[in-house]
């Protein structure tokens, strides 16, 4: 809580005002019962929770490739990643009608903007998907289907039969995951860490359906509302995931084309290949 108040010191006055304290503190209390539901010991929840224990440290020494959404994957030849662990997130499943890749894994945490807009899309995928807990009215709570919560701290806990962190991006979440995979070795791509956009932090924002923000122009439809992001709470957010990785002897590093974020050691993505 204290770490909170001084980061909010911290942002850029037009960042602070009432509207988006208030959508927090509401957030956090209607957190409350589906903290309750998840912990139940019978039915869905416990299956819920057992499922997602069968998947602590199951790639325990592989490498693995965090696939984020900018503009900049346009320049990644996907053939390269054929062979590799690739965890993706929100609507990378897009990226199978551009050149035919999905990934082996989907996080998506967004409920507003992500999970009940496009629950649709999202339920009809086959591959081992995790879900924000909050959302799970929306699907149909298929064998490939795991839902975590989220605890609205961005303290590294990157266990998810337990409520996680939350570091202002769905990619802070899929470090954490990748973490409980057992990943050893990762790389994140397509993290171009900019928008197109001049608003204050969460300011909403209504699609046209000429999307330049993400590595398909039909990223969002026409009229899909989103919200600005706030790249100082991911940056403080990544930076507890490069320590805690680096603590246990793990790798993450940003293999992203041209990205401008500035916490991991920058690799070449190509080089990374044989």
């Amino acid at each position: 809580m204290f770490e909170n108040l001084v980061r909010l010191t911290q942002s850029r006055k037009e960042d602070i005002y009432f509207e988006r304290i208030w959508k927090a503190v509401l957030r956090r209390i209607k957190l409350i019962p589906h903290i309750f539901c998840f912990y139940l010991p019978f039915g869905f929840y416990a299956c819920n929770r057992k499922k997602l224990a069968l998947y602590r440290d199951k790639y325990k020494g592989k490498r693995c490739f965090i696939i984020a959404n900018g503009p900049s994957l346009k320049k990644i030849d996907f053939n390269l990643l054929k062979d590799e662990f690739t965890l993706g997130m929100n609507r990378i499943y897009l990226m199978k009608e551009e050149n035919g890749f999905l990934p082996n894994f989907v996080a998506c945490t967004d409920v507003e903007e992500q999970l009940i807009p496009f629950h649709k899309d999202l339920d009809k995928l086959d591959i081992p998907c995790f879900f924000n807990f909050v959302a799970r009215k929306y699907y149909s709570h298929k064998d490939n289907q795991l839902f975590y919560l989220e605890r609205y701290n961005p303290a590294f806990r990157a266990d998810f039969t337990k409520r996680v962190g939350s570091g202002k991006s769905v990619t802070y979440e899929a470090m954490e995951l990748a973490y409980y995979l057992g990943f050893s070795e990762v790389y994140l791509i397509g993290k171009d860490h900019s928008f197109n956009i001049n608003k204050a932090v969460g300011k909403g924002n209504v699609s046209d359906g000429n999307d330049e923000n993400h590595f398909t122009k039909n990223y969002f439809r026409p009229g899909d509302k989103w919200s600005a992001p706030d790249f100082k709470g991911e940056e403080y957010a990544y930076s507890l995931a490069r320590k805690a990785f680096e603590k246990d002897g793990r790798i993450i590093k940003d293999a992203t084309i041209g990205g401008k974020l500035q916490v991991f050691e920058k690799v070449d993505f190509f080089s990374l290949f044989k």
